[in-house]
């Protein structure tokens, strides 16, 4: 697998381990702050999928 895919595999893992921590699934639900956090890291996720994707 090339290295710009294999980058954007891990970012698509990223995105659903912090989706999962947001779910209804989860059984500890996220403070405010941690949710927060954790909505603009998956916000810079998307923007280094993004700049891997163009690289294709």
């Amino acid at each position: 697998m090339s290295d710009v895919k294999q980058s954007l595999q891990e970012k698509l893992e990223q995105l659903e381990k912090g989706l999962f921590l947001m779910s209804v699934d989860r059984i500890r639900a996220l403070s405010t702050h941690e949710t927060t956090d954790l909505i603009e890291d998956l916000r810079s996720v998307v923007a280094a999928a993004k700049t891997d994707l163009g690289k294709l």
